[in-house]
C-alpha cells in the first residue's frame, strides 16, 4: 500500500507575547462567574502569541506567510501543487496558483487540520493529486483584525494565534499516516460556539483594546462540550478506535505519545485513561497552559515542538487528538520516519 504522509509541515509562531499578567484586568469580571466557570477559566496559560506584523487580517496574513515557508522549505513550486485545502482565496493569488489548482475550505472547528490531513491522504492515495497544500491558520487573541474572542470576556486569556502548513504526499516523507478516525457528538452543539452578541463587559472595552460591536465571539457559559471531553474513557475508546484501523493491527500499547488538542483543563481524565490502559503518564502531552488555544493550529505547532525538542525520533507511533467543537472529534495516528 502506498505510504502517504508529511513531505513538509512547518508552523509560524506569532511575535508578540502577551502574558498571563496581561489579562489581569479581567479580575472583576472573572468574580462575577458561577464557582464552576471561575474555577475552569482561572486555570490559563503562561502566555499566548499574537501576530504583529503587515496591517489587515491575521489570519489570513499568517496563513499567507506559513504557506510560502511551507513552499520554500520543500523547494517546491506553484505548478508541483494540485490541491489546496484550509485557506482564504487571497492566498491562491498570493502564492502564483492558477484556475487548474483547486481550493477548498475546511470549516470544522478544532478538528479542521485533522479532518483536512484525511482529505489529503485520500486524493494522494486515490491518485487525484500527488501533493496537497494544507493550511491552518488562527488569530484567536482577539482585538483588531483578529478572530472571535472578546477581550472583556474572562475566557480570553487561554487564546492565541498561530498557523501551521502541511504538504502532503507520496514522496520524501517526515511521517506516514497510519489511520484516522472520526465521530460526531450532537449533544453539545450550543456549547463553546460563536454568537452575534454585545461585549460580555463592556466597560472593560478600552481597556482591553476591544472595539465595540457585535461580534460574533465566543460564548463558552455552556461548557458541557468540556464535560463530555473530560469524561472516563473518551480519549482511549477513540485510541483503540483508531488504533483498529490500522493496516499493521497496531495496538494502543504501541503508542509512544498522544497530542491533544489544547481544551479547557481535562488533562487529568485524560491522563488517567491512559494510565488505566498500561501507558505511562508521560504518553500525554500537550503545550495548553504553555502556548494557549489555538484551535486546529495547536496540534501541528505542538507536534513540530516536540520534534524539535527530540522527544518525538524516528519509528515513533504518535497520536494527534482532537475535541472540536460540536462535538466533532479527529484522531490521525502517524509513525515519525526522519
Amino acid at each position: 500500500m502506498m505510504k502517504v504522509g508529511f513531505e513538509t509541515i512547518v508552523r509560524h509562531i506569532p511575535e508578540e507575547v502577551l502574558t498571563k499578567e496581561h489579562f489581569n484586568y479581567l479580575q472583576p469580571a472573572l468574580a462575577k462567574l458561577p464557582p464552576f466557570l471561575q474555577e475552569q477559566f482561572s486555570i490559563v496559560p503562561e502566555e499566548v502569541r499574537k501576530y504583529k506584523g503587515h496591517e489587515g487580517d491575521r489570519a489570513e496574513l499568517m496563513a499567507i506567510a506559513v504557506a510560502k515557508e511551507a513552499m520554500e522549505r520543500s523547494g517546491l513550486k506553484a505548478t508541483d501543487i494540485d490541491f489546496i485545502l484550509g485557506a482564504a482565496g487571497s492566498l491562491h493569488k498570493e502564492l502564483g496558483f492558477d484556475l487548474d489548482t483547486p481550493m477548498m475550505n475546511i470549516a470544522d472547528c478544532c478538528a479542521s487540520f485533522l479532518d483536512a490531513c484525511q482529505i489529503a491522504w485520500n486524493l494522494v492515495s486515490s491518485g487525484t493529486a500527488k501533493r496537497v497544500l494544507i493550511v491552518a491558520s488562527a488569530a484567536l487573541a482577539g482585538g483588531k483584525n483578529g478572530g472571535t474572542t472578546d477581550l472583556t470576556d474572562p475566557i480570553a486569556p487561554i487564546f492565541g494565534d498561530g498557523a501551521a502548513a502541511a504538504i502532503v504526499s507520496s514522496q520524501n516523507l517526515k511521517c506516514e499516516f497510519l489511520s484516522y478516525y472520526c465521530e460526531t457528538d450532537g449533544r453539545a452543539y450550543r456549547s463553546a460556539r460563536g454568537d452575534i452578541r454585545p461585549l460580555e463587559n463592556p466597560e472593560l472595552a478600552e481597556i482591553a483594546g476591544m472595539p465595540e460591536g457585535l461580534g460574533p465571539y465566543f460564548s463558552m457559559n455552556d461548557i458541557s462540550y468540556i464535560h463530555i471531553a473530560s469524561k472516563k474513557d473518551y480519549l482511549g475508546d477513540s485510541l483503540e478506535k483508531t488504533f483498529a484501523k490500522t493496516e499493521e493491527k497496531l495496538k494502543i500499547s504501541d503508542l509512544d505519545m498522544v497530542i491533544t488538542h489544547h481544551l479547557g483543563d481535562c488533562e487529568a481524565s485524560w491522563i488517567q485513561d491512559l494510565v488505566d490502559r498500561g501507558l505511562p503518564a508521560e504518553t500525554f502531552r500537550n503545550l495548553r497552559l504553555k502556548t494557549g488555544n489555538t484551535g486546529h493550529t495547536d496540534l501541528p505547532m505542538d507536534l513540530l515542538e516536540f520534534v524539535e525538542e527530540g522527544l518525538i525520533k524516528k519509528g515513533s507511533i504518535v497520536a494527534l487528538w482532537v475535541p472540536g467543537s460540536g462535538i466533532s472529534l479527529a484522531s490521525l495516528l502517524l509513525r515519525w520516519l526522519a
